[in-house]
């Protein structure tokens, strides 16, 4: 056979028509010529979705541009416990393939400490946790006066959004004022 491609193995980089002649062994040529279409389709535009999540959570890849999907991950779901890029392969309906990437951010989830403390009744006392950015308080804010020993819980939030993965408790004990009693008495002019 002869080529007009000059081989048998072509690459096109678009639909392209080669044609073919052949030759017999005593060396006739073929009556006709003919011709392959080879039709070079488009890969496809595979896109994903990237984003953040606070660690201990996962994150579902979210492709388009295909008809199935493949994960560097395994799956669409991932809980990635750092910040870790994903390579989605989307095919189409022509067996073609492209790939996308996902980054993931992990942020840290804030563990939240405090002090337990205590105060006389009738004083007040300012609960001070440690671990985040911002706090939520049982007892609606951080300044409490509590009549008798109570616990209260503090959630925290960072500043990418994660909630504490624990609830601190603070207890404060709340300890009575004394009661003060003192002798009266009489003494004569000169007695002490």
């Amino acid at each position: 056979y002869s080529y007009s491609s000059g081989n048998a193995t072509v690459t096109p980089s678009g639909t392209t028509s080669y044609s073919v002649i052949g030759i017999s062994a005593p060396g006739c040529i073929s009556s006709n010529t003919a011709v392959s279409t080879v039709v070079v389709n488009s890969n496809p535009v595979v896109t994903v979705n990237s984003g953040s999540i606070c660690s201990g959570n996962s994150f579902t890849l979210l492709p388009s541009g295909a008809v199935t999907y493949s994960y560097s991950g395994g799956s669409a779901i991932v809980s990635p416990s750092n910040t870790t890029s994903y390579t989605v392969t989307g095919t189409d309906i022509n067996n073609c393939t492209n790939t996308a990437v996902s980054n993931v951010t992990v942020n840290v989830t804030p563990t939240v400490t405090i002090n337990n403390a205590s105060i006389c009744s009738g004083q007040t006392y300012t609960l001070s946790p440690s671990g985040a950015a911002n706090y939520s308080y049982s007892g609606g804010t951080s300044v409490v006066s509590p009549t008798s020993t109570t616990s209260y819980s503090v959630t925290g939030l960072s500043n990418s959004g994660c909630v504490s993965s624990n609830t601190a408790v603070s207890t404060i004990t709340v300890n009575a004022l004394p009661v003060v009693t003192v002798n009266s008495g009489s003494i004569c002019n000169g007695q002490s």
